[in-house]
């Protein structure tokens, strides 16, 4: 949604080595039988049981180079596209990367460092920030094969947070005037489990009173939440009707009227 910027051309080019899906939820990542796989635009990868939804996460890039720093082995990190002669790490969110003549796609933010890297050896886990990996969205589809060439194109995006609180500001500023997102739409877009439904009004709460249009957001329900003043005032000042009842008798909002459409969000 926020659309591409310029940047400077640049021709740094590298390749793909090795590419992963998973084809069943609970199986582990496996290679493609024929060294293939199909990116489709604001899907991701086509087969791939992760695949869908409007998130940040829908392929994950991991340098070759950091698998052997850290003496591991393509797969080893989750990873959907293992990528060689590219300065991945280094190259900053909001890059587009092309692979071969048609794929292309959007670096959203790096992955976290989870618990899971401690099982590989990986010690600290810590040393493994901002290099276990890029997340990515699929602007352009196409057949990606092992083999084909990654460049960076001149296009570029915004960048997009890495840390969750961040991004969490990041995603609300973008909120329209009139409009509002529930709890599970920022949960998707930020690309984290539901469990965040509990931490998104400590995020509130750290920024109240500052400027970021916190009245804009709703509970999981559709509902008012208690931990922005004026929020009802502040709504109906936008145009956003309020009815009555819901969670808390503090009223609802019809999110198939005043929602906003977050589908374009990272496009």
């Amino acid at each position: 949604m926020d659309g591409g910027v310029g940047m400077k051309k640049t021709d740094t080019q590298g390749r793909v080595i090795s590419l992963f899906m998973k084809i069943e939820k609970g199986l582990p990542l496996s290679r493609p039988r024929d060294g293939k796989f199909l990116l489709r635009a604001r899907f991701g990868i086509e087969g791939d049981a992760n695949a869908g939804g409007v998130g940040p996460r829908q392929v994950l890039l991991v340098a070759l180079e950091t698998l052997q720093a850290f003496k591991l082995q393509p797969g080893d990190l989750r990873e959907n596209v293992v990528v060689a002669g590219l300065p991945l790490d280094d190259l900053p969110s909001g890059s587009v990367l092309q692979f071969g003549n048609s794929a292309t796609v959007r670096l959203t933010y790096h992955c976290e460092v989870c618990k899971y890297i401690g099982t590989l050896g990986v010690k600290p886990i810590q040393s493994l920030v901002n290099q276990r990996g890029f997340l990515a969205v699929v602007l352009t589809g196409g057949v990606v094969c092992e083999g084909d060439s990654v460049r960076v194109l001149s296009r570029r995006y915004d960048p997009v947070p890495d840390r969750t609180s961040d991004r969490f500001l990041w995603i609300v500023e973008q909120i329209p005037f009139g409009k509002v997102m529930t709890y599970k739409q920022i949960v998707d877009v930020l690309g984290v489990s539901r469990s965040y439904y509990r931490v998104l009004p400590t995020y509130m709460k750290r920024v109240a009173g500052q400027t970021y249009p916190l009245h804009r957001i709703l509970d999981s329900k559709g509902c008012l939440t208690p931990h922005v003043d004026n929020q009802r005032a502040l709504l109906t000042c936008e145009g956003v009707e309020i009815n009555a009842g819901g969670g808390g008798g503090n009223g609802w909002v019809d999110v198939s009227v005043f929602g906003w459409d977050i589908s374009g969000i990272y496009y």
